[in-house]
């Protein structure tokens, strides 16, 4: 693994010095800003969007959400399918430095769902949050985050155990740290991170535990992406992403060493039209080595891209596709390919009206075992800006699998209200 990290960092440097030709351009000129259009549900509207809270230098965004709703197939089984209804509510707010140079912003977020006729599937996640920027110079910029989550898999996760008495609860712990480099129409951007994930024990049906702690590890990831901007609106790049996973030793539960090392490199493109599309789209290939002699390694196409296109004033549509190989956090499975698309439709019905339709489609590719998924994410939605203080929620979602292992289809109907105090 320390091989591959080194032949990670040799590219990153000669990534960086084949851009470094264009840095003489125009300094005074920001090449990578793609800001010419406003998506609907970015767009500024003064009379509905809430007022934060301001104090000196800092804007605190505090809000209160209420939902309710139904599930038709509550353990995403194949037979045998339990329908209930939930309750739920979700305090959260976000603090935002105003400052001319630097940044900081912190967040934090209680989700609570309760259900009526199945109350071991009631859950609570927390999410605590923090990011920053340092302004070195006006080329060189510090930036870091920090993530710590105590989070709920739902019954919908390709991981889940239908025998399951309870959803398996977990807690991912992370950050990053980097450095961004803009001058001209050159710019380079790095990081480094760290998640540790911990997983619970899950007691089955049968009143026996099934061990989770195979699950349990500690990431270490390296990023880098070097811009060169060809135009004003136009740049391309060349990306390296490698991270490497340490897993806690096989026990008598799971003799499979799932240590491994995946490396993805793409070369793509960002980009703001004037035919009013926008994207960044990057096509490469990965390549996952497991220390695990008695596992095949995996590779294969890697695709990371997005695109939106400003159809009118009143309609966004983006689009989304990935590629890449994941842990199914199965027992007989150390790897997956997943393969995604997306599409989304917001338009403004009216001024403080917006509805959005979604549709995502993925399929999983599992290694070391006879299975494969599809899954359809079907999605539309409703926001009505009641005034500054208060939002107007609603949904459906359609999710439906089909599976040689797990068939199941779900129907989620939501209505919440967003209060904005």
């Amino acid at each position: 693994m320390k091989k591959n990290l080194l032949k990670i960092s040799s590219l990153s440097v000669v990534c960086a010095a084949i851009g470094s030709g264009g840095a003489f351009a125009q300094a005074d000129e920001d090449f990578f800003i793609r800001n010419k259009y406003e998506a609907v549900t970015d767009r500024a509207q003064p009379e509905f969007d809430p007022l934060p809270i301001r104090t000196d230098g800092f804007e605190i965004s505090p809000e209160v959400s209420f939902k309710a709703g139904t599930t038709s197939n509550l353990f995403a089984a194949s037979e045998n399918e339990v329908d209930d209804y939930f309750l739920g509510v979700v305090p959260s707010i976000a603090l935002n430095s105003t400052w001319s140079r630097h940044a900081l912003g912190l967040r934090g977020q209680v989700d609570h769902i309760e259900y009526g006729d199945t109350s071991s599937e009631s859950r609570t996640n927390l999410n605590l949050g923090a990011d920053g920027r340092i302004d070195v110079s006006r080329e060189v910029n510090l930036f870091g985050a920090f993530q710590a989550d105590d989070l709920t898999e739902p019954r919908s996760n390709i991981a889940s155990l239908d025998n399951a008495t309870e959803p398996v609860e977990y807690t991912r712990v992370g950050g990053e740290a980097g450095l961004q480099y803009q001058s001209g129409r050159l710019r380079v951007r790095g990081a480094v991170g760290l998640e540790s994930f911990d997983y619970d024990d899950v007691e089955l049906d049968n009143g026996l535990f099934q061990d989770q702690d195979f699950r349990d590890r500690d990431v270490t990831s390296v990023v880098a992406r070097t811009s060169y901007a060809v135009e004003r609106d136009w740049a391309v790049f060349a990306e390296v992403d490698h991270s490497e996973a340490d897993y806690d030793a096989p026990n008598i539960f799971t003799a499979l060493n799932r240590d491994f090392s995946n490396t993805s490199l793409r070369v793509g493109t960002d980009f703001e039209l004037r035919n009013l599309i926008r994207g960044d789209i990057g096509i490469g290939a990965f390549q996952s080595e497991y220390d695990d002699p008695t596992v095949e390694d995996v590779s294969g196409l890697s695709v990371d891209g997005s695109l939106q296109w400003f159809a009118s004033q009143l309609t966004t549509l983006s689009f989304g596709a990935g590629r890449g190989v994941i842990d199914p956090g199965l027992v007989q499975s150390n790897a997956a390919v997943r393969t995604n698309v997306s599409a989304r439709a917001d338009h403004e019905l009216r001024r403080n009206v917006i509805i959005t339709g979604e549709a995502r489609f993925t399929n999983f590719d599992f290694e070391n075992v006879d299975r494969n998924d599809d899954r359809w994410n079907l999605r539309a939605a409703a926001t009505w800006k009641v005034n500054p203080n208060l939002w107007v929620d609603g949904s459906y979602e359609l999710t439906d699998q089909s599976s040689n292992v797990q068939d199941f289809s779900d129907n989620r109907f939501l209505i919440g209200l967003r209060i904005f105090p």
